[in-house]
Parts: structure tokens; sequence; C-alpha cells
């Protein structure tokens, strides 16, 4: 046994096995101190003494390797918008280190590439702002914003700007540009553009400024109408009111004492109903005077 144990080691010095298993041996001296289980691992693998591989480790390039496989999200992306392999490839890579906000960067892209002139150039682009960690996902409206837009009837992507912008801001501010917001929404009837006029201020921090007078059509403007609206109508009924009341007052006052009120008042209709009753039971005391069958007796 111990005149077979220098064979491994001239193997190392032999030029033909220099790249091959002399590598191997040089890498596991364990092999080259025992023989039989380097000629066990050779049995095994012939891969082993070609020295393309070592016994217990896994070569790389043989088997599919986590960071070459493609998220299938990505991929969809990527078809979507016919960007290449190599891209799709960093982008993939680049979000497996992004799984906390996956969806919303996702949602992001799809938004920004379908309005770009050339996906693939503007996704090269925010692949780098997320690797120096400016990429901001895409943000969702909260209840407050949601319930603006809803007032106001802004479009998806006015929307989408606002709660993009304002997630900028820590809540004390945010809450302080909603209320300049609706003021400049109140007097626009197109509250949309107005969003997008806005947005240079907001990103920059700046005041929003007064807003101007209410424009025709405008949500500040059909308020306004509403309540004049409003008043025309009380002025009106107002009047019926008093027309109805001089009214009932000249016709029936006069035989029962009674006023009469306008509107479907029950004690109104009750008057009514006696001055009606008055006037037959006057008829007939009337006709009775002259003969009629409920005469009055003759006094005593």
């Amino acid at each position: 046994a111990a005149s077979a144990a220098p064979a491994p080691t001239a193997a190392i010095q032999a030029p033909g096995l220099a790249g091959g298993l002399a590598g191997v041996l040089v890498a596991n001296p364990l092999l080259a101190a025992n023989p039989m289980l380097l000629m066990q691992a050779m049995m095994g693998n012939p891969l082993v003494a070609a020295g393309i591989v070592q016994p217990g480790v896994p070569r790389p390039d043989l088997a599919p390797h986590e960071s070459d496989m493609i998220d299938p999200d990505v991929q969809e992306l990527c078809d979507h918008f016919h960007i290449e392999e190599r891209h799709a490839r960093r982008l993939s890579d680049i979000m497996k280190r992004r799984q906390e906000t996956f969806v919303e960067d996702i949602e992001r892209l799809y938004d920004v590439l379908a309005r770009a002139h050339s996906p693939a150039g503007l996704l090269v682009v925010k692949m780098r702002e997320m690797e120096e960690g400016t990429f901001v996902g895409k943000a969702k409206a909260d209840k407050d914003l949601a319930a603006m837009s809803k007032k106001f009837k802004l479009d998806e992507q006015a929307e989408q700007k606002l709660a993009d912008i304002l997630q900028r801001y820590d809540a004390d501010r945010r809450k302080e540009y909603m209320t300049e917001i609706e003021k400049h929404l109140e007097v626009s009837n197109r509250p949309s553009a107005m969003v997008m006029m806005l947005l240079r201020k907001l990103g920059d921090g700046a005041p929003l400024g007064r807003p101007g007078q209410p424009a025709p059509g405008s949500y500040a403007d059909r308020q306004r109408q509403g309540r004049e609206d409003g008043d025309r109508r009380d002025k009106d009924g107002d009047a019926a009111t008093e027309t109805g009341t001089a009214t009932g007052t000249g016709t029936a006052g006069t035989a029962t004492g009674v006023t009469a009120r306008s509107g479907p008042d029950p004690e109104a209709d009750d008057g009514e109903r006696r001055h009606v009753r008055l006037r037959g039971r006057a008829g007939a005391d009337a006709d009775g005077g002259r003969g009629g069958s409920r005469a009055r007796p003759k006094a005593s």
C-alpha cells in the first residue's frame, strides 16, 4: 500500500493531466492520499477522470442557475412591449431584490412604458433608477384622494399623477396640499387638466397660490347656480302661498270667518268641507221657507 501511494503524485506531474485530473488532486488532497477513493470517484463519474468536475462540487454551468431564469411577470411585461431578452434578464435580476414593491413596480412600468416612444430605451432608464434607489413604483390613491377624484370626476391619469407626487410628503404636508388642490379644482371646469397644471408646483414643493374666479360649469359655479335656483323656487313658493291665502280669505272668510290656507293642510280641507256643508244647509233652509219639506215650525 505504501508503494502504491506515489502513483497519484506522479499523475499530478504528468503533462497530459496538468489541466485535468491533476487539478482535481490538488484541490482534493484526500484523493491524492487515498488512491482507492480516487478510483471509486473516477469509476462513478467519468467526468472526474477528465477533471471536468470535482467530486461533491456541483458545476453551475451544467444546471440552470436561479439567476438565469427570467421571472414570468417580467417576461410577460417584456413580451408585451417587445423588449429584447438581455434587458428582460437584467430587469428580472433587479426585481428579485425588490420583492416588497414588486407589484407596484411592475404596474408603474406598464404605465410609463405604454406612453413611451421607445419602451426599451425608457426601461433602461427606469432600471438605472431602480439600481440607484430613485425609482418610485405605482402609488395607490388613499381614501381622501379617491373621494376627491370622485367628487371632481378626475380621469385615471390625473389621479395617478397626484398619488405619485403626494406620496413623497409626510401626512401633514399632504393634507395641506389636498386642501389647496381642492380649492383649485372647485373653480375649474376642467379638473383633470387643472391637476396637470399643478404638477410642477407640487413636484417642487411650492405653494399652489390663490385660486381664480369660478369658471362657468365648474363645481363652484354649479353650486352657486343650485343655491340661486333654490332661492328662486323658495320665493316663487312664498308668492304663491300669499296669493292663495288672499284668495281663500276673500271667498271663504266672509261666509265662515275661516281663513283659507294653501297647500295640503288637513285643517284647511276640513274648513272647506265645512264651508260647503254650510252653503248646502243654507240652501235647504231657504227651500223650506218657501214651502219645502223642511219648513220650520211656526212659533207659538
